[in-house]
């Protein structure tokens, strides 16, 4: 083993340790810890830099980390679908990006989705995304195919999925590589454009121009976790418009609390 690979592998058992990012899919760890190896002069920082790194990509919307078995065994135990939803509401309260569309769940998810109930949803960095089913009115064959990069989580969403209604999977993908090769009639990208770009500046437009799917909803932060408003707004609009010029999108846009929301239709 080289001394670089002897660094990566204490870089990603350092970073392991820690109970936040254990479940982190190792590879993406690895990725990020090698970018930081061979920007930081010692080992010590590297892991610090990947750590803040993780931090911005997942930490820092979850207030502890889920206890995702009990939640499982509530949904399990649920005596019917009303009281499913009930508990899914609850569930998307504890995490700060899904927290703030709970109160726009019946009006979203049905502009979003189309009239035309889709047969197959790609939901990428999808979070706790997949808890809002519920309020998606979609039929029990329709395939909901989520992606993220904690495997805790998606182990979670996998069990959970029939629970809500529908078929569906749930598996690691580090999108700053491009997005799953499947195909769907509606992707999801939810919040997770700005972390991509923060890692690799144009891997968000990359993953739009590559996603297999004609309708994309993709959405943005409009404030930052603190709740303050620092332009992100006019940001990230600007950013969608000029991808959207470049592209020719024609994405219509719909404004939340704290979240700015594309439709594009391709």
């Amino acid at each position: 083993m080289t001394n670089c690979e002897t660094q990566l592998a204490e870089l990603v058992a350092a970073v392991q340790t820690s109970a936040r990012y254990r479940t982190i899919d190792r590879q993406l760890v690895e990725r990020v810890g090698r970018e930081a190896l061979s920007r930081y002069p010692s080992l010590k920082a590297a892991i610090k830099a990947t750590k803040s790194q993780l931090h911005q990509m997942i930490g820092a919307y979850a207030e502890r980390t889920p206890p995702y078995d009990q939640w499982l065994a509530e949904l399990q135990q649920a005596p019917d679908v009303a009281s499913r939803k009930v508990i899914c509401q609850r569930l998307l309260a504890s995490h700060a990006s899904t927290r703030e569309r709970l109160a726009v769940l019946d009006r979203l998810y049905p502009a979003c989705l189309g009239d035309q109930p889709p047969q197959r949803i790609l939901d990428l960095g999808c979070g706790f995304n997949p808890l809002a089913v519920p309020w998606m009115n979609v039929p029990a064959t329709t395939f909901y195919a989520a992606y993220d990069i904690d495997t805790a989580l998606c182990s979670f969403v996998g069990a959970v999925l029939p629970l809500l209604g529908v078929q569906g999977s749930a598996d690691v993908c580090d999108l700053v590589t491009g997005p799953p090769p499947v195909a769907a009639d509606v992707a999801l990208v939810l919040k997770v454009i700005p972390l991509l770009e923060q890692q690799r500046r144009g891997a968000g437009a990359d993953l739009l121009r590559a996603i297999q799917a004609p309708r994309l909803v993709v959405s943005f932060p409009t404030r930052s976790l603190g709740g303050r408003n620092v332009g992100m707004l006019e940001t990230y609009r600007r950013y969608m418009t000029t991808l959207a010029a470049t592209e020719g999108w024609s994405p219509h846009e719909i404004v939340l609390p704290g979240e700015l929301v594309f439709i594009i239709r391709r």
